[in-house]
């Protein structure tokens, strides 16, 4: 074996970086379990264990890791696993025209609006084109800059001279403006919802932004925040110097309450102010052995922070701490005099920073009537957005803003008409420029002379939701509208800040389009029956290895386990989030990953056959093996390609598993098999590659699979023929993630009802609409698909849908839980689950699945074709692949209410499809490179009696590299849980099929396209030649 060190040091350095990858992952959870055995059920108590905890090293000897680490290496799971809610909000492009048209009611453009929503369902154009051409059928002289349409006086950047052209390009600026000003809103307020590890991100090319949530428990908190309307407010200020006696007064308060019998009622606040944005330009970070105290006079007596290793600091801190409970909590914002050289408290709104964790306590000081009675009763402390990170871990900063008279601010955010940022000419960084419409800059100007005239100066700060991004100092009277925010923004901090103060310019409103959630129940489920089916697969694979290839099986045993560790280790190492059909193809890997033993096996076998010596034997089986494995391989991790592409979600999930799969398998198939023969070579170990069972299996096979190709076309022909005569009159039962609609998993307190009476009592409900209710993983819960208004976007009309179904379903219940327990998912009683996909995400959904289909018999075509050098090779692998997947699609519509579980068509059987095509090639693969050895060597020998002998001269390896997959596809089919069940029986029908077309198909038909007498000319053109 070459290179046989660099080999040995590799697979040592991947294995200890997978143990180390996968080391987080259990350290996290240990973690985790700790805060739940403390919490005892109380979700916000397990939070705040979680907090306290995520700064303090929970891991390495001798090198420094905190829980916060931990978590952000460790493999994590998706909503399928853990429970929790995906929600996919789309920004309406239409009411946001409608609103820069200033809500005109000029009959072309609304019906234009209309005609272009409709057209958008089935469209990838941008919006505002579809919009533009349907308002040109109706008025092909439309004039944009009008002043019934988008010239009015409001739009400043649109004049009567502003083309058509140029009109259409502010809006699309203003529709890409307006998702960005709703993905920075979402943004600040996803930390809110009191889980780890959120997720929001803008989906590519759309106007849509993907929200996920694990482990939530309040879905409907989460539905009324994501959908509410942005508020941006300009707010007054207080002098923060001005408040330090106060401070001192309330935290000595807090000593005597501590000391005492009372305490501070800190327990029963809950701190709704966390949230997570974009950190402050203006916010001065202050290192923690310069901060001093209120009542200090020099900065001689500044705290030590918690965070110094010095013992003495630690010690000092502990007893600051003992003796100022409230404010030991705050770094109070103080910086260095360039006068004086003396530490001073900086003037300005911003009292301090303090550390995430401890915001509910100081919070709740702060909300106590004993503590508030020492502060102006207009004094409302705000936070920034986003935490800073700094010495002892995450920092929000304190900012100290001013109520009005009404308990509101100065000015709302709807005054500002525009916003932007550029280069700073007379400074470093970047700076804001903001104008407001007449109202505003007449207001503004108010306001600004008054606050410039003050002594010192005083701030306004910027609020969105609550938060200040900013608290510029007003240092001049501003009469024009027009201001000028400088601060030494970052481009990133400058961008963001111009995005805030757009937000409440125009209504561009978000709407749930497509929401899914799981409850904990559920996913519990699901890892259980996930991990079962895990064991038996993992298994059943070692016991049949060992049992064909004896002591050679216990090897690719070894290499089988080596590559579960390499995968894992893997998907951990990249933060991958594991979800249920990922899990389908881990399991699915556990199979395919002995393909390529099998290869090199069978080889092996065939060289001993032939005399070799074991050594030479081995030898030349790798070597002759690798043409096969590569071919085959390639193949598979194309299509999990694609499948990254067009899939979502949890396909996404299934398909980098598939993925990386593949590239651990060949690594530990060809590395970690082939040292441990050497091993066992140099220590004149016997390697036997059979048993006597199995010596002599398939070495005399004998069938004429060219002669009855016409019988296998015939056989297929049927199937497929009546695949497409129930697809024209049954049709295939489409999950709602290709047609849209609702689905709704529901427990039940008894199993004594049919499903049947209970979609006729749900029907009354939906006004007549009757849904398909289903047996769902037990007899006491079901699945129910609707249709029933599921286009729908506000918040009223989705709980009526609930309530509707709760009075569908209370009659079958023996107790009646009540509505709240109905639909609440964590009850484990009603709604265990729900989802609901509007029809533009389905068109889509649907669309893309198409491309993905195509794509990959079209790529398959042409890597076949060149791999091998010939259109018939490329063409009959695509025919056959064809054939597999209409027989595959076949078996959803003929079998579907004939077998006892759900032949949905979902993404995952579309994703399942996909795996067919890309397992089935790599099947084709090994027969026709035995084909074109075959040829090779027999140049002069009888075309179909060559085929006919290189088919059966694969039989051994066709047969035991789809019998490894297909036994782990029935143990996930069996023991996988009802989420995975439709997509196993995909598989398990695509790979059957695959292994009979890859024989019966792909290679005879190759004759039948003219193979035999092309070979023939060149037979002729060569003895010509000659």
């Amino acid at each position: 074996m070459q290179n046989k060190g660099f080999v040995q040091f590799l697979v040592v350095l991947v294995a200890l970086a997978s143990l180390w990858s996968l080391s987080h992952t259990f350290v996290s959870r240990k973690v985790e379990n700790d805060a739940k055995s403390y919490a005892n059920g109380d979700a916000a108590k397990e939070r705040l264990y979680l907090d306290s905890i995520g700064d303090q090293q929970v891991f390495g000897k001798y090198t420094y890791f905190t829980y916060n680490d931990s978590k952000r290496r460790e493999l994590n799971l998706g909503l399928d696993l853990k429970g929790g809610m995906n929600v996919t909000l789309e920004v309406s492009v239409p009411k946001l025209l409608k609103a820069l048209a200033n809500n005109t009611e000029d009959a072309n453009f609304n019906k234009a609006l209309e005609n272009a929503k409709a057209e958008a369902k089935t469209s990838n154009q941008n919006f505002v084109d579809i919009f533009y051409a349907k308002l040109k059928e109706l008025d092909p002289k439309v004039v944009l800059a009008s002043p019934a349409y988008f010239g009015h006086k409001d739009q400043t950047s649109i004049t009567n001279k502003t083309s058509n052209d140029e009109v259409v390009a502010i809006l699309k600026k203003e529709a890409e403006e307006s998702i960005e000003r709703s993905f920075e809103v979402l943004n600040s307020r996803i930390d809110q919802f009191g889980v780890t590890q959120p997720n929001i991100q803008r989906l590519q090319g759309k106007d849509r932004i993907l929200v996920e949530l694990p482990g939530v428990t309040d879905p409907e908190r989460v539905r009324s925040l994501l959908a509410a309307t942005a508020k941006l407010e300009f707010w007054e200020t207080y002098e923060m110097r001005s408040l330090l006696d106060e401070f001192e007064k309330a935290d000595q308060e807090v000593l005597r309450f501590k000391n005492g019998a009372a305490t501070a009622s800190t327990a029963a606040v809950s701190d709704t102010t966390l949230k997570d944005s974009t950190a402050t330009a203006d916010v001065t970070a202050v290192s923690a052995d310069k901060i001093q105290m209120p009542g200090d006079s020099g900065a001689q007596a500044a705290s030590p922070a918690p965070g110094d290793s010095d013992a003495i600091a630690k010690q000092q801190f502990d007893e600051y701490k003992k003796n100022n409970p409230m404010l030991s909590l705050v770094q109070f914002n103080i910086g260095l005099n360039p006068e004086t050289q003396q530490q001073e408290y900086i003037p300005g709104p911003i009292l301090g920073m303090i550390l995430t964790k401890d915001t509910a306590e100081f919070n709740g000081y702060m909300r106590d009537p004993r503590i508030k009675s020492f502060f102006p009763a207009d004094l409302r402390l705000m936070y920034s957005p986003k935490p800073i990170l700094g010495g002892g871990g995450a920092y929000l900063t304190i900012y100290t803003t001013k109520e009005t008279r009404k308990g509101k601010s100065l000015m709302d955010g709807d005054v500002v008409t525009d916003a932007s940022f550029e280069k700073n000419p007379n400074g470093s960084g970047f700076m804001v420029t903001m104008q407001m419409n007449r109202e505003g800059a007449e207001k503004w100007s108010r306001i600004t002379e008054e606050k410039a005239a003050k002594k010192p100066q005083e701030a306004v700060a910027i609020v969105l939701d609550g938060k200040v991004y900013s608290a510029p100092t007003i240092n001049q009277k501003i009469p024009n509208g027009s201001s000028q925010i400088t601060g030494n923004f970052s481009f990133e901090d400058a961008k963001t800040l111009a995005t805030v103060l757009k937000a409440g310019k125009l209504p561009a409103p978000t709407e749930i389009i497509e929401e899914a959630v799981v409850g904990p129940s559920l996913g519990e489920q699901a890892i259980n029956a996930g991990l079962l089916s895990v064991v038996i697969a993992l298994v059943v694979v070692l016991i049949y290895m060992a049992f064909y290839y004896g002591k050679a099986g216990l090897v690719a045993d070894a290499a089988l386990v080596s590559n579960i560790l390499f995968l894992m280790g893997t998907l951990a190492s990249l933060s991958t989030t594991l979800t249920l059909p990922g899990i389908a193809g881990i399991v699915l890997t556990f199979g395919m990953s002995v393909d390529a033993n099998v290869l090199i096996f069978e080889r092996i076998r065939e060289e001993l056959r032939e005399g070799k010596g074991l050594r030479m034997a081995i030898s030349e089986g790798y070597s002759k093996a690798y043409s096969s494995i590569i071919d085959g391989n390639v193949t598979t991790i194309l299509t999990a390609l694609i499948l990254m592409i067009f899939g979502a979600g949890p396909v996404k999930g299934f398909a980098v598993t598939l993925f990386i799969g593949i590239l651990t398998s060949l690594f530990s198939a060809i590395f970690i098999s082939r040292l441990i023969f050497e091993w066992m070579l140099n220590a004149k170990k016997d390697i036997p590659f059979s048993i006597k069972a199995t010596a002599n299996a398939f070495t005399n096979f004998k069938f004429d699979f060219v002669g009855k190709r016409k019988m296998f076309y015939v056989i297929s022909g049927v199937i497929i023929l009546a695949g497409f005569v129930s697809f024209f009159t049954r049709g295939f039962n489409l999950g709602v993630d290709l047609q849209g609609g609702r689905t709704f998993t529901v427990t039940m307190d008894n199993a004594e009802f049919k499903t049947d009476d209970m979609a006729k009592a749900i029907a009354v409900q939906f006004e007549g609409m009757e849904p398909q209710v289903k047996l769902f993983g037990g007899n006491n819960k079901v699945k129910i698909v609707s249709k029933y208004k599921y286009d729908i976007t506000d918040l009223q009309g989705e709980e009526d849908v609930k309530h509707r179904l709760y009075e569908g379903l209370k009659p079958f219940y023996k107790q009646d839980p009540g509505f709240e327990k109905f639909k609440d998912e964590n009850s484990g009683i009603g709604l265990s689950a729900a989802e609901k996909v509007g029809p533009s995400i389905a068109g889509d959904t649907r669309q893309q699945s198409v491309y993905a289909v195509i794509a990959s018999l079209a790529i398959m075509f042409v890597y076949i074709m060149f791999r091998f050098q010939g259109w018939r090779f490329g063409f009959g692998a695509t025919l056959a692949l064809a054939h597999d997947v209409l027989i595959t699609l076949a078996m959803f519509s003929l079998l579907d209410g004939f077998v006892p579980f759900s032949l949905e068509v979902d993404q995952a059987i579309i994703a399942a499809v996909l795996t067919v095509i890309g397992y089935s090639i790599n099947d084709t693969v090994v027969v026709f490179d035995r084909i074109r050895e075959y040829l090779a060597e027999n140049r002069r020998g009888p075309f179909r009696e060559l085929i006919n002998a290189a088919l059966n001269s694969t039989i051994s390896r066709t047969i035991n590299t789809s019998f490894t997959t297909l036994i782990v596809l029935v143990v996930t089919f069996l023991f996988g849980g009802p989420a995975i069940k439709g997509m196993s029986f995909a598989l398990l029908v695509g790979i059957g099929v695959g292994t009979y077309s890859s024989l019966c198909i792909a290679s005879p038909i190759m004759i039948d396209l003219g193979a035999e007498k092309s070979r023939k000319k060149e037979e002729e053109k060569a003895a010509v030649k000659a």
